[in-house]
């Protein structure tokens, strides 16, 4: 009985230190968020890759944007990207909340750079991300055979295509491949490699050569100018000379694609419209240049053009210059090229400053001002022509080690294949 009564008070006391418990607990109520981890909000991605024949607005299209939202992440983008470099493979990634609403946006071009937007407060927000990466010099040279090309002996060598057609398309400035191109003919090109791992992301061409008896002796080095997109950053000769003399010149001092030429959503309109020129970007109030001599034919304004400039040039061609801040030059004026007409703005028809840069040919069509060979000068002056004889005594350290290195790479072969001889020697002996 006893016995008894003690458990029933035992419980009787536990289940009274357990009611104060609960209460102390319940006296200072910790909230649910408090305790728990936000769970991240969901969100779904889709991606896509630029087919041949595509350009990103067809790609946007293939990953759910519609028209506008496309259109809005192209303007978004423009004045970062130079979608005149895009290209078969460059990936998209669109990013959706869980209301199906597009939130963030990446546009990569190789393994380590990515472009990337963000929604805040109703704008587009540009970020730009890059991996570490590592930049290596190399050599290239040899001699070409019978029944072959250079494209084909730099090829041969493991080089990508495209960076054979550029250093093609440079010493194609300086030599007649087709008339005096010769079996024995040597080459050499200095590369400058930006290494992500083994992969390789760039490819600059520094210095090229080439030799023979019916080609002569020839030598470029490239020019890198200090300002972003110069038209000045080019090859020259060791004197400062442009390889191509007779181009036209460029437009601008720097040269940035916003908008190709051909058919393309209209940047204001949203509707689908040939752009019969192409849209560089340039700061409001940059100069602009006639890109060869001619008369004025037009300087004037309309509410799609804004402030316009037209040259009718020797050959009867005639570039176009719209959307300009003010005109420098009258109707009738003689101009050279190379010489100041107006500044860069945003009047007309625009979302902001750039200049419209059109060109038709003799028969009076428009063409794609991109397939003109245009120049910045013929010949580097003053800083410039200083900056790249700095620049050619720098490549010719990096050849001289380039050279050294080899030499001690032969000499090391050599040693080991007379170590390999003289131990397959010793056991013949035996």
């Amino acid at each position: 009985m006893l016995m008894k009564k003690i458990i029933h008070l035992s419980l009787l006391l536990i289940l009274i230190l357990s009611c104060v418990e609960q209460e102390q607990v319940s006296a200072t109520p910790t909230p649910i968020m408090q305790q728990y981890q936000l769970v991240a909000e969901v969100v779904t991605t889709k991606s896509g890759k630029v087919k041949r024949g595509e350009g990103l607005f067809q790609v946007l299209g293939r990953i759910g944007l519609n028209d506008q939202r496309a259109l809005d992440i192209i303007n978004a983008l423009s004045d970062e990207v130079e979608f005149s470099t895009l290209k078969v493979g460059d990936e998209v990634t669109a990013f959706y909340n869980p209301e199906g609403m597009i939130k963030a946006f990446h546009f990569s071009q190789n393994l380590v750079d990515t472009h990337q937007l963000k929604k805040e407060n109703g704008s587009w927000v540009y970020s730009f991300d890059q991996k570490e990466t590592v930049w290596e010099s190399r050599i290239i040279e040899g001699e070409l055979k019978n029944n072959s090309t250079l494209q084909d002996a730099l090829l041969d060598q493991g080089l990508s295509t495209s960076v054979s057609n550029d250093i093609v398309s440079i010493l194609l400035c300086k030599v007649n491949f087709r008339m005096n191109a010769r079996a024995g003919d040597r080459y050499k090109v200095l590369l400058k490699e930006r290494k992500f791992g083994k992969h390789i992301i760039d490819t600059t061409v520094l210095y090229t050569s080439y030799g023979g008896r019916r080609a002569g002796e020839h030598e470029t080095f490239l020019y890198e100018d200090t300002e972003k997109s110069s038209t000045y950053t080019a090859h020259y000769t060791e004197e400062g000379e442009a390889l191509i003399r007779s181009g036209l010149r460029f437009p601008l001092s720097s040269m940035h694609v916003r908008s190709n030429y051909g058919w393309r959503r209209h940047p204001v309109t949203g509707k689908r419209a040939f752009h019969r020129g192409i849209d560089l970007r340039g700061r409001e109030g940059r100069s602009v240049f006639a890109v060869a001599a001619g008369e004025v034919i037009k300087s004037g304004f309309n509410k799609y053009a804004g402030n316009q400039i037209a040259i009718k040039h020797r050959d009867k061609s005639t570039s176009y210059y719209f959307h300009l801040k003010n005109r420098a030059v009258k109707k009738g004026t003689w101009v050279k090229a190379g010489d100041f007409i107006g500044r860069v703005g945003s009047t007309g028809r625009v979302t902001g400053a750039h200049l419209h840069f059109g060109f038709k040919n003799s028969k009076g069509r428009w063409i794609n001002p991109l397939n003109k060979r245009m120049i910045a000068t013929p010949k580097l002056s003053g800083d410039r022509l200083d900056q790249l004889q700095l620049q050619i005594t720098e490549v010719k350290s990096l050849l001289a080690q380039a050279e050294t290195r080899k030499v001690k790479n032969e000499f090391v072969a050599m040693g080991e294949k007379e170590i390999i001889d003289e131990v397959v020697n010793e056991e013949l002996r035996l």
